[in-house]
């Protein structure tokens, strides 16, 4: 299936050709929901704690006398019930944490850029050059002006060009992500996706490939003797 293929201005120059077994791939609502619960879900720290009576300083000692003062019996100033007291039923530090299997990440991945892909949200970008760096703020901003992208959007650039990476950090509702820690979280939250040639390559071929095993080019070797080639 074929993708606009933009350059480092946001001008569109061609198509760039996508497997169509990553296109095809069939959406996995219940899965992406719960690929996103879980990973909202372990970001969480857990450290909230509240004390209850046992744990707050003081009242040792019996307020007043059990009979005689009419009022009703107490045996601390911290009983839940007083100002100061300690608190019921509070929360506790806790493990928020939940698991997914690599095969199901991998079937969320898959079913959101299959959905981005058919929507028309997914831009290719084309690798950069010497002369055409993308290493400024001002460029992501002329780049999303010209594709008129307002809402949320996501970069998906190779691990190596972190300074690519560091000229989306300071505009809202821009994120930038490596190809190997690119999540079906991060592109559920995204409107559109932006994504460079070269993480595109690496993405399909240390991730994608290991679904749906696709073929990439590689050069092949000559089965010719030496004598057939000599001759």
């Amino acid at each position: 299936m074929k993708v606009k293929l933009i350059d480092h201005k946001g001008a569109i120059i061609g198509d760039h050709n996508i497997d169509n077994s990553i296109a095809s791939y069939p959406l996995n609502l219940p899965l992406i929901h719960q690929n996103v619960v879980a990973f909202n879900a372990n970001q969480r720290q857990g450290t909230h704690k509240t004390k209850t009576r046992s744990e707050v300083r003081g009242g040792g000692r019996k307020p007043f006398p059990q009979k005689g003062t009419g009022r009703a019996r107490s045996g601390s100033i911290r009983n839940p019930i007083n100002r100061g007291g300690g608190i019921i039923f509070g929360p506790a530090p806790r493990s928020y944490t939940k698991s997914l299997n690599k095969k199901m990440k991998l079937n969320a991945l898959l079913s959101t850029i299959a959905y981005k892909i058919n929507q028309k949200k997914l831009f290719v970008l084309k690798d950069f050059t010497n002369t055409k760096k993308f290493d400024k703020t001002k460029d992501t901003i002329n780049l999303l002006n010209v594709l008129k992208l307002e809402k949320h959007s996501l970069f998906v650039l190779d691990g190596a060009d972190k300074q690519s990476i560091q000229s989306t950090t300071n505009i809202s509702n821009i994120r930038s992500l490596s190809s190997d820690l690119i999540n079906a979280p991060a592109i559920a939250r995204s409107e559109y996706i932006i994504i460079t040639e070269k993480g595109l390559t690496n993405l399909i071929e240390n991730r994608l490939n290991k679904k749906l095993k696709i073929k990439t080019s590689k050069t092949k070797k000559s089965t010719k003797t030496k004598e057939e080639i000599d001759a």
